[in-house]
């Protein structure tokens, strides 16, 4: 994992971990905002889009030979490279930037981000995983993190959960918080093209907890239309 997307994952870690279940003050947990949570994520999506096309223009010119080779394995920053989607960030009164049409890219986006809420799903499993009874079945998992991490996360549980019993769930958010006071200029398909790489976040965070309780899925997420969101559930064999 890049430098980026380990500082990016310690940061959503502390903040993820510095929340309450019950929403109590005490001792031994430390309260933080849940707006906090919304303004590093636009932050953080931003963040691994850049990095990640800087990273892939330099290679670009570096195959070209026109810049030197780099023997550090830290490729160095270039800000130039990405003006256009900070010029476009800052003219945004929505936070969101105009995504590279690079499939390859947000393909290296998606792994990040994902990785990411993978990490932070773990954490958030060990630390509030309920003392009070046993998570042995997978359904029961799923529940906890239909109720439980829901909660904790956005204070709301999943509206709708659905399987077909044979290692397949849906769950279904009318109102993902995360994408409430997203807008744009343009609605339908193109506003949950641009929101797609904020809900691959909450995917990892979901394989994280599951994985957790030793059940291997794949997560996927999509949006018909704002703030709708639904995340699929496929528990996958180990074999």
């Amino acid at each position: 994992m890049s430098d980026d997307a380990s500082t990016a994952t310690e940061t959503a870690a502390r903040l993820f971990s510095a929340l309450s279940l019950d929403g109590k003050q005490s001792n031994e947990t430390r309260q933080v905002s849940s707006g906090g949570l919304e303004f590093l994520l636009p932050e953080l999506v931003n963040t691994l889009v850049s990095t990640t096309l800087e990273a892939k223009q330099l290679s670009e010119r570096i195959a070209l030979g026109l810049e030197p080779r780099v023997t550090d394995k830290r490729a160095p920053t270039n800000v130039e490279a990405y003006s256009s989607l900070v010029n476009a960030q800052n003219a945004s009164t929505s936070g969101w930037i105009d995504l590279p049409d690079d499939k390859e890219l947000m393909e290296q986006v998606y792994v990040k981000l994902e990785m990411v809420g993978f990490r932070v799903g773990r954490r958030l499993a060990e630390r509030f995983a309920p003392l009070n009874r046993r998570l042995t079945d997978t359904l029961d998992v799923v529940k906890f993190v239909c109720k439980d991490v829901w909660v904790m996360l956005f204070n709301r549980q999943i509206d709708n959960l659905k399987t077909n019993h044979r290692g397949i769930y849906v769950l279904q958010d009318n109102k993902f918080k995360w994408f409430l006071r997203m807008s744009g200029n343009s609605g339908g398909a193109a506003a949950a093209r641009r929101a797609q790489p904020y809900i691959w976040l909450p995917c990892g965070i979901i394989r994280g907890v599951l994985a957790s309780f030793g059940v291997s899925t794949v997560v996927i997420a999509e949006t018909l239309g704002l703030p709708q969101c639904t995340f699929q559930i496929k528990v996958v064999s180990d074999d």
